[in-house]
Parts: C-alpha cells; sequence; structure tokens
C-alpha cells in the first residue's frame, strides 16, 4: 500500500466514536438513495443494470436500492456498483446531498458529472473542447493553465479507457479480490501506525472478532458499507483509496478511483465559466452521449482501435 500522508489522530475518544455514530446512522439510507439517482440519470432499467453483472441477480440488486430494505448494503456490493456506474465511490454517501460531495456544484453539473465516467477519452477531450468553445481567450487560457496545473499535481490520465469494468462483472471474483485487498491494506494500516486492534475495531464500529475476520485474506465476510467512511473520518484520511490497491484480478479499479479525481477537477473547473443556459446544454449532450454508448454498448466504443481521433484544443 502506498505511503498515507494523512495527518493521523492515534488517540480516539469514545466522544469521537460515538460522533460516527450519530453522523452515520443515515448512511444505508443515504446510499440507496444515490445509488437510485445515479441509476436514473444514467437512464438504467434493473434488468439493464443487472445484465451487467454476473453471481447477483436483479431481485438483489433491487433489494440493495431499497430504502426500506432493513439491512445492511455491503461495502462490496457498492464498491462494484460505482464500478459498473463509473462514479466515484465516496460520492454514494452523500443521498440527496450528491452536490455537497462535487463542492457545491449546481444540479446540471451534478448531472454531467455523474455520467461523464462513462465517457471513453476521446469523447471526454471532445466536450471539453466544447466546453471550452464557449469560453473567450482569457478564460480558455486559464483553463488550460489549470488543466496543465492539475495534471502535473495529479498525473495525466493514460488510456482511461482501460478502466472501464468488463463488460459482465464477475461479482463474486470481484468481492473476493476486494476483501483480500481491504484485508492486507487494513493490516498494513494498523501495523504502519501502531494500532491497536480494540481501536480499529472501535472506529469501524465492529466487534474485535469480526475485526480479526477483516484482516484475514482467506476469507471473504460482507462488511457495511460504514467501515469506509468510518476509517476515512475517524483517522482525518483524505480517502480511502490505498484500500483497494493490493486488488489483482480488478487492478483496473484501484487505478481508477485515483485518476476520476482529475476528470471531475477538469469538468468542474471548466463548467464554472458557463451560463446556467449553457450548462443545460452541455447535461443534453453529455447524456445524448451516454444514451448511445449505452445502445451501442459494444467494445468498439470503449476502445480508440478503429475510432477517429478527434482533434480537440489540447492536441
Amino acid at each position: 500500500m502506498s505511503e498515507i500522508k494523512d495527518n493521523i489522530s492515534f488517540h480516539i475518544s469514545d466522544e469521537e466514536v460515538l460522533y460516527l455514530d450519530k453522523v452515520l446512522e443515515d448512511i444505508n439510507i443515504n446510499i440507496s438513495i444515490s445509488m437510485s439517482y445515479v441509476k436514473r440519470t444514467q437512464k438504467l432499467t434493473f434488468s439493464r443494470l443487472a445484465e451487467k453483472f454476473s453471481g447477483i441477480n436483479e431481485k438483489a440488486i433491487k433489494r440493495y436500492m431499497q430504502q426500506s430494505y432493513p439491512s445492511m448494503r455491503p461495502v462490496h456490493f457498492v464498491a462494484a456498483y460505482s464500478w459498473v456506474m463509473m462514479v466515484p465511490m465516496t460520492a454514494f454517501y452523500y443521498g440527496f446531498k450528491m452536490k455537497e460531495f462535487y463542492r457545491g456544484m449546481d444540479d446540471h453539473a451534478v448531472e454531467v458529472l455523474v455520467c461523464i465516467g462513462k465517457l471513453p477519452s476521446v469523447q471526454f477531450e471532445a466536450l471539453l473542447s466544447i466546453i471550452c468553445s464557449y469560453m473567450d481567450s482569457s478564460t480558455m487560457s486559464d483553463f488550460i493553465k489549470f488543466k496543465q496545473q492539475t495534471e502535473k499535481e495529479y498525473g495525466v490520465i493514460d488510456d482511461y479507457n482501460k478502466l472501464f469494468p468488463p463488460k459482465v462483472l464477475d461479482y463474486n471474483l470481484f468481492t473476493e479480490d476486494y476483501y483480500r485487498s481491504v484485508a492486507l491494506t487494513v493490516r498494513q494500516f494498523r501495523k504502519k501506525h501502531n494500532l491497536t486492534v480494540d481501536t480499529l475495531a472501535r472506529v469501524l464500529g465492529i466487534s474485535e472478532y469480526q475485526y480479526s475476520v477483516l484482516e484475514d485474506e482467506t476469507k471473504t465476510v460482507p462488511f457495511s458499507i460504514s467501515i469506509g467512511a468510518r476509517v476515512k473520518l475517524g483517522f482525518k484520511l483524505k480517502d480511502h483509496v490505498n484500500f483497494t490497491s493490493e486488488m489483482q484480478v480488478y487492478p483496473e479499479f484501484h487505478k481508477l478511483r485515483q485518476t476520476q479525481q482529475i476528470r471531475d477537477s477538469l469538468i468542474v473547473e471548466a463548467l464554472s465559466y458557463l451560463t446556467q443556459k449553457q450548462k443545460v446544454s452541455i447535461v443534453k449532450i453529455v447524456v445524448e452521449l451516454l444514451n448511445l454508448n449505452q445502445e451501442d454498448d459494444s467494445d468498439e466504443i470503449l476502445s480508440e482501435h478503429g475510432q477517429p481521433k478527434i482533434p480537440t484544443i489540447f492536441s
């Protein structure tokens, strides 16, 4: 696991744990609201969504997305769902407040961001060019400087198209790979920061026995989506991307989580220069592209082989 540079608090009081309990008491409802919002925005039916998985049926997917479902939403399902929908996993924590995840963006911008992850690289670059065509020379220059600075800080997205999920994601294989990575990295995290099992268990809201199971890479036992939020908030981490760094069957999932921030940053900045009317037009373009891609839904859509190179202002 790569080095975590966050300012971690090693002494977590009972009051802080109670605060986590309070702030995350509605997390299961928020998750179901967010997942449903993304499905509607991307205009997917449940039957079409179920076709994107093997190993989990439509009935189970519907159950996890119902607000009235009394049991937990397992973290591995939300992770797999986030990959299939190409939406950052942490965005699902926000429920009706998804705009807060996207830094206060308005409804139109959030719609774009919910769909933008599914656009292959050539379409994404073309969309940026279209947005920039609304800018004057001064604001376009500012945006290009921002883009260059973002890529300098976070890196350039190389071959984003290779980070899309398989056409049909093996849910069981993904689950095993996901929990194996969590087991390895959470153990590394505990040892690196000299944390006790009791401390980790209290922060994650589970028993010490359950925590021992979480650290066992040979076991695949479902855990609540809350463990990701609790470790991030409890230890004041910037994110919890590192906990997927040991995925071996699907390493693309981890790489995607690293690169989503770059795409989001560029789109958020570019849209900030547009008027509300212009943003509405961009939403229509993105949604229409998404619809066309889903109708075609072929390997060619997600591949640059045989796809014409669209010249952009960034070439």
